[in-house]
């Protein structure tokens, strides 16, 4: 995965034997940076529109985090028990510094 923190850098996937890994071409821009969440909720409550950042989002994601860690020490699937709606992505085309087209 790429850098938390500035979203730089590529995203790849290990292949089933391990050996190689596969670069997944990015279909966004990776000019965003942290706090982006953040920025959108305060957008979102000052507009009346939903925000991307939901607490369900927030509590799918550390169980898919945890998820990892298991399945990486134990060597096997983890099936999931959470499920969220996909939040809206952010429109392509954005500009730097924009949160809505």
């Amino acid at each position: 995965m790429p850098d938390p923190n500035t979203f730089v850098g590529p995203v790849r996937l290990r292949s089933k034997d391990g050996r190689t890994y596969d670069e997944v071409p990015l279909t966004h821009s990776d000019d965003r940076g942290r706090g982006t969440g953040l920025a959108d909720m305060a957008y979102a409550l000052r507009s009346g529109r939903p925000h991307r950042a939901s607490g369900e989002l927030a509590s799918h994601v550390v169980e898919v985090m945890e998820s990892f860690e298991k399945s990486s020490t134990s060597g096997r699937h983890i099936v999931l028990a959470s499920t969220c709606p996909r939040p809206a992505m952010l429109p392509l085309g954005l500009p730097a510094n924009a949160l809505d087209s």
